[in-house]
């Protein structure tokens, strides 16, 4: 299979800067070799794509979500393929990689069918013989900058409404993760995607990113990452002769609360699930647990007995439950977080800090004792690191939850219908979730966070994804 991989990697991955080698976390075996864009290639691939903004943009949309639709379900022949290469690469466990190809495909097939209603609104006017007439029309040319933690679904939410609309992309993957996005290419050959209408640039944000942020011919960019580099891209936005539309999904401090009428074998699920999934690595994984201290020491027994049988190890393996951190990186920053817990005081209940190891496997952690000032309880981790707090009441829980910059997405368990509507009206996050893990979206449903963790500004995915990637034009017709 590497020989098939490589070849993938050589067909769809060009550029004349550095070899990359993507590697499997689990093994450190090099899945495939290629060479990185260079700012030149960057600036072809973006002439390329104006090239074909007309001729992609004036195509039938009918005609547009028949090839998303066709990719759809070449994508849904191959995802065993699919998911295989994404534990590979990326290390999840292969049941997580298969539940996101399924997303994936389902997404382009969602937008195939958005893209037969593309159009506008008729509206009335005080005169009798006009109307008024609505139409959307798509940017021209936008560049996407997605992130490794959901290697294919992240791109393909971004991509597929981008496309029903009718721009030309520059797809910009992590360099953690590129060869899926290789096989997606492929996947939109197959189903006739004209050549020249998705151009995909491997590379660091420091030169590819950096110059899609800075060209002042794109005209939308989409990025999901961290909030650093979010604030660079807005500040260099502004800089630009001309402003690009930008919307921005960045990073999380999830907090989920367990009241006292909670069951408890639900939420000690919900929150082992929202905390140690895809090994924390996500924006909406659930950080910090909020737990009612009239339920907390008979929750804190049910939750260690959660975790005595958690297996951490080969995402190819059967039975694991979690795969390895994505890096070296990540790894150390996981580490340091759990060194920041135990010196500020927390004391950990399962798990201790990892000794010196030449592997990227972490098993979980959670920490009690957890309070407001203490860096794993305000700053975001991105691994399976999880604080516990104990709270007296549904105005503690939450004026906690509220009480960090971030923002995507916040739960509660409860029995209570009063307690639950309190906590949706009342918690400052762009997804509430009741009775469910913090994590897992649904695609048909708007994605937006608020706070720090986005640009508060236009939503993914649903239809309202479509409004981030088209302009609406208001045509008075008298006669």
């Amino acid at each position: 299979m590497q020989n098939e991989y490589q070849k993938i990697a050589e067909k769809f991955v060009n550029g004349n800067g550095k070899v990359l080698q993507d590697r499997n976390p689990s093994t450190n075996e090099v899945l495939a070799e290629m060479k990185t864009a260079t700012e030149e290639d960057v600036k072809s691939y973006v002439e390329k794509a104006l090239d074909m903004e007309k001729e992609w943009g004036a195509l039938s949309p009918i005609k547009r979500g028949t090839i998303l639709t066709k990719a759809g379900e070449i994508m849904e022949a191959e995802a065993e393929e699919y998911s295989k290469l994404m534990t590979l690469e990326e290390g999840k466990p292969l049941k997580d990689s298969r539940l996101e190809v399924l997303r994936s495909f389902n997404t382009l097939k969602f937008y195939g069918s958005i893209a037969l209603k593309f159009g506008g609104n008729t509206l009335p006017s005080a005169n009798d013989r006009t109307s008024i007439l609505t139409t959307r029309e798509p940017l021209g040319t936008v560049a996407i900058i997605s992130p490794w933690n959901f290697p294919l679904s992240i791109p393909v939410w971004k991509i597929a409404p981008a496309l029903a609309s009718g721009n030309t992309v520059i797809l910009k993957p992590a360099s953690n993760t590129p060869l899926l996005v290789a096989k997606m290419m492929e996947t939109f050959e197959k189903a006739g995607m004209p050549q020249g209408v998705v151009h995909l640039v491997v590379g660091s944000g420091k030169t590819v990113g950096n110059s899609l942020i800075k060209d002042n011919r794109i005209k939308a960019i989409s990025f999901t990452g961290s909030v650093p580099v979010g604030k660079t891209i807005y500040a260099e936005n502004g800089r630009k002769d001309s402003m690009t539309r930008v919307q921005l999904e960045l990073g999380g401090k999830n907090a989920m609360f367990v009241d006292e009428s909670a069951n408890l074998t639900a939420s000690v699920n919900n929150a082992v699930s929202g905390a140690f999934g895809l090994t924390g690595q996500s924006c909406t994984a659930t950080s910090r647990l909020l737990v009612h201290a009239k339920i907390y020491d008979r929750f804190i027994e049910k939750l260690k007995a959660a975790m005595e049988n958690w297996k951490t190890g080969d995402g190819m393996s059967d039975g694991v439950n979690m795969g390895p951190v994505v890096d070296s990186s990540q790894y150390n920053t996981d580490v340091q977080y759990i060194n920041y817990g135990i010196e500020d005081g927390a004391k950990a209940i399962v798990g201790k800090p990892p000794e010196d190891s030449k592997s990227l496997f972490l098993n979980p952690i959670i920490f009690e004792n957890v309070t407001q000032d203490m860096r794993i309880f305000k700053e975001e981790v991105f691994g399976p690191v999880l604080g516990l707090t104990k709270v007296e009441n549904l105005d503690e829980a939450i004026n906690l939850a509220n009480s960090v910059q971030y923002g995507h997405t916040s739960g509660i368990m409860t029995q209570n219908l009063a307690n639950a509507m309190e906590y949706m009206k009342r918690v400052d996050a762009g997804v509430i979730k009741i009775n469910k893990p913090t994590v897992g979206l649904e695609l048909q449903a708007p994605f937006g966070a608020f706070k720090s963790s986005g640009a508060n500004t236009w939503k993914e995915m649903g239809e309202e994804a479509m409004e981030f990637y088209t302009r609406e034009k208001t045509t008075y017709l008298s006669w």
